[in-house]
C-alpha cells in the first residue's frame, strides 16, 4: 500500500505543471467557491437584517427627539402660564366677585391662553382650576372630574407633592375603541409669585394623535407596529393599530425593553413568526419609542442577494473550469508564488527567500530571485551604513560649532566690568544684548506671551537708542488684555528693524517710531508705525505679494517674506498681514492673529 501511494505521489509531483494544475485547481476552486456562495449569503443576510434595524432605531432616535422638544414646550407653556401676571392676578381675586367682573377676567384669561396655543399648531387642550372656583379652559367642555376636583385624586396629588414643578401622567384606561381622546397630561400647583400662597391647578391634556403625528413620519416597515409606552410599560399611543391604547403592553419582549436604554433584539416565538423589537428610550421623559418588525420584512430584500450569489456562484465554477486548463497552459503555482515574494519585497520585506524542489524554468527563476533579494538587501545596509555616518558627522559638526552660552556669559563679563567703573551707558547696552541673546537662544515653545515678546522689543530699543542717540524717539504702548495672551516669538521684532533701518535712518532730523497692541474682537492687533520716508505704492505691491526683489543686498525684503511665510505656516488664512505707506510721511505695517490663551491654541487654524 506504501508503494503505491509512493508511486501515485511521484506521478503526481513528476507529472507537468499543466495536467497538476488540471487535477488541483478545479476542485480547490469550485468547492470554495460553493462554501463561500452560502457563507455570503447568510452574512449578506445578517449584514442587511442589522443595516434596516439601526435605520430604524436611528429614526426611533429622531423621533424622541421631536418628542423631547414637544415635551420641552410643554414645560416652557406651563411656566408661561405660571409666570403671567394677569393670570395670577384674576386666580388671586375672591370668588364672591360680580358676574361682570368675572366675565371681564374670563375674556381676559381665554385671549392670553388663545394667544399660547397660537405659537404652534398641536392638539392639546388647556385647564387652569383656581382655588377661588374659577374655572377657564380652551376646550368646549369642562370634564367633570377637572370642574369638582379632590386634591388627593392621582394627577391633582402629583401637582400637589410637586410644589409648582411640572408633572407627568399617562391615562390608562381598559379599553377603547374608537376615540382615543386624552393620553397623556401635564399639570402645575399654581402659587402666587411673591407669596407662595397656592391659586389652584394648571392641567394640559395632550391627544392621541398630537403624539401620533410625531412618528408617523418615521420609517414604518409593512406588517410592523410603532408603540409610545411609558416607563412602567403603558401604551401611550401606537400605530397603525390603537385599540392598545391606555393599556399596559402585554408583550413577552416587554421585560427586555424596560430593562435597557436603546437597541434591537430578535424575539422568536413558537407560534408566530420570528420579529424583531427595536427601541430607544427618551434621556428627558423617559418614554420608549418601540418598533416591532417581522423578520421576513427586514429580509426580503436578502432574496434577491440569495439569487445573484447562486448566479455567480454558478458563473464563477464555470469561469474556474476554463480558467484551470488556460494556467495550466501558461501560469504556474509556483510562479504565482513568486509573484507574492516579490510583492513582500516591494513592501519592504527584505527576509523573504523562494524555495523549489524541481529544477525547472521555475525554480531557475527563483535562484535568481533569491540572488537579486540578497544583493538589494546587501546594497540598503550599505546606504543604511553610509546614512548613519553621514548624521554621526553632522552631529560632531553641530557640537563643534561655536557655544552661543560663551558670547552672554562674556557680556555679563563686559557688564560688570562697565559698572565697575561706572560706564552705566555700556552696562545698559550689554544687559539688553545679554538679555536678546539669552532670549534667542532658548529653545521650546514658538509661542510666547505678549509681555514676554514686548520686553525683546524694549531691549533692542534700547540698543537702538543707544546708536542714535536723540535721533530715535520709540514709543511702546500695549494694552493690559493683551499682556498674558501668547503670540508668535519675535513676531514684530523685524517690522521695528525695518522701520529704523530703512524708515528712520534714511529721514533728515528726529524720527518717531510708534508700536501699539491692543484686542478687536477675537483677535490681537499689532501695529507698528514710523513717520520716515515711506515705501512708494508698487513696492508695497511686492513686498504684500512675496514678489519684492531688490538689487541692495541690505535691502532684499527677506524679513518680511520670512514674517509672512512663518504667518501662514501657524495661522494659514486666520491672520491679517498690511502695509500702509506715503512717500516722505511714514509706514504703517498692521498684523492681526487670533487670540490664543495657551502656547498655541489657535496653531493652523
Amino acid at each position: 500500500m506504501a508503494q503505491v501511494l509512493n508511486r501515485i505521489q511521484n506521478y503526481l509531483l513528476g507529472t507537468s505543471l499543466q495536467q497538476k494544475l488540471i487535477l488541483l485547481i478545479l476542485p480547490l476552486s469550485i468547492i470554495p467557491l460553493s462554501i463561500l456562495g452560502t457563507f455570503s449569503y447568510y452574512k449578506s443576510s445578517q449584514v442587511v437584517q442589522k443595516q434596516v434595524c439601526q435605520t430604524i432605531l436611528e429614526s426611533l432616535s429622531q423621533v424622541n427627539y421631536s418628542l423631547n422638544y414637544f415635551v420641552k414646550d410643554i414645560e416652557q407653556l406651563t411656566m408661561y402660564i405660571y409666570s403671567n401676571r394677569e393670570i395670577q392676578d384674576v386666580l388671586s381675586k375672591d370668588g364672591g366677585r360680580s358676574l361682570v367682573e368675572k366675565h371681564q377676567d374670563e375674556k381676559r384669561i381665554n385671549d392670553i391662553l388663545d394667544t399660547f396655543l397660537g405659537f404652534k399648531s398641536w392638539n392639546i387642550a388647556i385647564y387652569l382650576l383656581g382655588s377661588n372656583g374659577d374655572r377657564y379652559f380652551t376646550g368646549k367642555l369642562l370634564p367633570n372630574q377637572y370642574d369638582d376636583y379632590n386634591v388627593n385624586w392621582g394627577l391633582f396629588r402629583k401637582m400637589r407633592l410637586a410644589g409648582g414643578n411640572i408633572i407627568w401622567d399617562t391615562h390608562y384606561s381598559m379599553k377603547k375603541l374608537e376615540d382615543f381622546g386624552i393620553v397623556l397630561s401635564s399639570g402645575r400647583l399654581l402659587k402666587k409669585i411673591e407669596t407662595s400662597q397656592p391659586l389652584g391647578y394648571m392641567v394640559v391634556d395632550i391627544m392621541e394623535d398630537a403624539l401620533a403625528d410625531k412618528y408617523n413620519k418615521a420609517q414604518l416597515q409593512p406588517g410592523g407596529q410603532m408603540l409610545l409606552l411609558d416607563r412602567n410599560g403603558y401604551v401611550i399611543s401606537s400605530s397603525p393599530s390603537k385599540h392598545i391604547v391606555g393599556t399596559k403592553l402585554n408583550e413577552p419582549y416587554l421585560e427586555n425593553v424596560l430593562a435597557g436604554n436603546k437597541g434591537f433584539f430578535e424575539l422568536d416565538s413558537k407560534n408566530a413568526p420570528a420579529t424583531m423589537v427595536i427601541y430607544d428610550t427618551s434621556e428627558i421623559t423617559g418614554f420608549k419609542m418601540v418598533s416591532v418588525v417581522p423578520v421576513a420584512v427586514l429580509t426580503k430584500e436578502s432574496s434577491s442577494i440569495r439569487n445573484l450569489t447562486y448566479f455567480i456562484v454558478i458563473m464563477l465554477g464555470v469561469v474556474s473550469c476554463w480558467l484551470a486548463y488556460v494556467l495550466s497552459v501558461t501560469i504556474t503555482h509556483p510562479l504565482r508564488k513568486l509573484r507574492s515574494l516579490m510583492h513582500l519585497v516591494e513592501n519592504g520585506n527584505m527576509e523573504v527567500s523562494f524555495r523549489s524542489r524541481y529544477r525547472d524554468e521555475v525554480g531557475q527563476l527563483g535562484i535568481s530571485f533569491n540572488k537579486m533579494v540578497q544583493r538589494i538587501k546587501q546594497l540598503i545596509d550599505e546606504v543604511y551604513t553610509k546614512q548613519l555616518m553621514v548624521q554621526e558627522a553632522e552631529i560632531k559638526a553641530i557640537q563643534a560649532q561655536f557655544n552661543p552660552h560663551f558670547l552672554y556669559n562674556a557680556l555679563d563679563s563686559i557688564n560688570w566690568m562697565a559698572r565697575i567703573h561706572k560706564i552705566n551707558d555700556i552696562s545698559q547696552t550689554v544687559v539688553s544684548l545679554g538679555e536678546l541673546l539669552r532670549f534667542s537662544i532658548r529653545k521650546g515653545q514658538p509661542f510666547i506671551q505678549v509681555q514676554e515678546d514686548m520686553q525683546q522689543i524694549r531691549n533692542y530699543l534700547v540698543i537702538q537708542k543707544m546708536r542714535y542717540g536723540e535721533k530715535l524717539e520709540a514709543e511702546l504702548i500695549i494694552v493690559q488684555d493683551i499682556e498674558a495672551l501668547y503670540t508668535l516669538k519675535l513676531l514684530i521684532q523685524p517690522l521695528v528693524e525695518n522701520a529704523i533701518t530703512h524708515g528712520l535712518e534714511l529721514k533728515p532730523g528726529k524720527g518717531h517710531l510708534r508700536i501699539h497692541g491692543s484686542r478687536v474682537g477675537e483677535r490681537v492687533r499689532l501695529e507698528v508705525s514710523d513717520d520716515g520716508v515711506g515705501i512708494p505704492p508698487e513696492t508695497v505691491e511686492l513686498l504684500l505679494h512675496g514678489k519684492f526683489e531688490s538689487s541692495d543686498e541690505h535691502n532684499t525684503g527677506i524679513g518680511l517674506h520670512n514674517l509672512k511665510r512663518r504667518l501662514e505656516l501657524y495661522f494659514h488664512s486666520n491672520y491679517r498681514f498690511d502695509i500702509e505707506s506715503k512717500a516722505l510721511q511714514g509706514t504703517r505695517v498692521i498684523i492681526e492673529i487670533p487670540v490664543m490663551r495657551t502656547a498655541g491654541e489657535d496653531r493652523h487654524v
